[in-house]
Formats: C-alpha cells, structure tokens, sequence
C-alpha cells in the first residue's frame, strides 16, 4: 500500500475542515437566543445570501450550505432553521457527542412545536438522525418504521410518477420524465422529493441502518432484509427504480 503523500493529507485536512470551519461561530450565534425568540424570528430573503443561492443539494463548504439551506426556510421560524443546522453538524461530525445531545433535548422539549411546523422531509431528517445517533433501541426501532413508511411511498409515487398509464401487466416508463429524474430533485409535496433515480442514496442508507438491528435480533434481522430483498428482484416498484439506477456506491441491493 502506497503510503499517502503530504498533499493528499493537506488536501484531506482542507476538505474536512471546510465541512465544519466556522461551526463554532455559527451555533454560538442560536446559542445567544432563547427558543421563544427563536419560535418569533421568522426567516426573510433579507436574512439570506443571495451569493449563497445553489441547485446543489450538498455543498462540501459548511456556511455556504447553511447559507443556501436557509432559502428553504424562509417564511419559517429561526428554530426550525435551528433544528436543521443541528442535523447538518451532527451529519458532519462536529462534536457529535455534544451536537446530538442538543438535537435531542430540543425534540424532548419542543416536540409539539417541531411537529407542527417543520415539514415532513425534516421530519424524517430528524428521525435519521435519531436511528443513526441513539442508544435507545427501541426508539430507534420505532422510528425505523416512520422512514421506511416515508421511503416506500416515494417509490412508488416515484414509479406511478414515470409510468403510462397501463395494465397492471404491462409497465410503460416515460423517457422524458427518466431523464428529468436523472438531472434534478423533483417535489412531490410536503417538501418531499420523487426519488432521485440513477444517484439517489436514500434507500441504500435505509438498508444500512436495517444491518444494524442484528445486534439486536438477528432472526428477526435476517427475515427483514430477505423480504427486503425479495422486493428487488420481483416486479415492484423497487425493482423499476433498481433497473433505472446508474451509481454503483448508492445500490441498496445485494447481486
């Protein structure tokens, strides 16, 4: 194995620090209001960085994310904005520890309010989060249903999205829509998006966080991800959206 060279540990130093550079400033300035001021401050254009204003849904520099994250909100409280930039620290490893025990006390105390306001991509975001950062098996098990519920509606909207009207023998998909699905996050509602085929990684994170649960009941495990993947390979709408994807990393099926 060729040992890395000094530029390449440079250039891994720069691409994490710019993942969280600045991430200290950033929720010391959350950290200096309460939550009712937050609940009260609505977010407005004038708030955001119209240099910020990206189609990209990930940006590797933090407050250039968070920058272009914040148009979403607009219109919204400064806690809901609040919430989702804990997700993204927590997503990047700043002082997860720490981070995630903020997110959790913020969902403990103010769950009426967060439900009410926040939409449901961010209410799925929050439950990620908790199945991927929780201690609490149970929890993580009941809120393992939610994004699985949420993930297979997408599918098929996804499918019923692409598909000619048909018999329920025949499966006609429509080119043109594909290939807007190939370029672009298209809504669905509720801030949801169709799924986004040929890149999209939500259903290979959902199978990720099954393997998890065999520490916790192997059989019961085991008999998931059979059934799971018995869906892949049978005429479904996961595996219409299987035999459109291109990105080899974010497969969420065995061969």
């Amino acid at each position: 194995m060729i040992a890395p060279s000094k530029w390449h540990e440079k250039l891994t130093f720069l691409f994490k620090s710019d993942k969280t550079l600045n991430a200290g400033t950033i929720i010391g300035n959350f950290n200096n209001k309460s939550i009712n001021e937050m609940k009260l401050t609505l977010i407005t254009e004038s708030m955001c960085d119209p240099t910020a204003l990206s189609d990209k849904p990930r940006l590797k520099s933090l407050e250039k994310h968070l920058n272009n994250l914040k148009y979403q909100f607009v219109g919204q409280s400064e806690l809901c904005f609040y919430h989702a930039t804990l997700i993204v620290l927590i997503r990047r490893d700043y002082k997860l520890e720490e981070t995630f025990a903020e997110f959790e006390t913020l969902w403990m105390t103010e769950i009426d309010y967060l439900l009410k306001h926040l939409s449901l991509r961010w209410i799925i975001s929050a439950c990620d989060t908790f199945i991927d950062h929780s201690d609490d098996a149970i929890r993580t098990a009941i809120l393992m249903n939610v994004t699985t519920l949420i993930n297979t509606l997408k599918v098929y909207e996804t499918k019923q999205f692409l598909q000619l009207s048909a018999s329920l023998e025949q499966t006609i998909l429509l080119n043109d829509k594909i290939d807007t699905l190939y370029r672009t996050h298209l809504p669905l509602y509720d801030s949801l998006t169709y799924f986004r085929i040929g890149t999209d990684d939500t259903l290979k994170n959902m199978r990720l966080r099954y393997q998890k649960f065999y520490d916790l009941d192997k059989l019961a495990t085991t008999m998931l991800l059979f059934v799971f993947d018995r869906l892949q390979n049978n005429s479904s709408a996961f595996s219409i959206l299987r035999l459109l994807h291109k990105d080899d990393k974010s497969k969420w099926w065995l061969d």
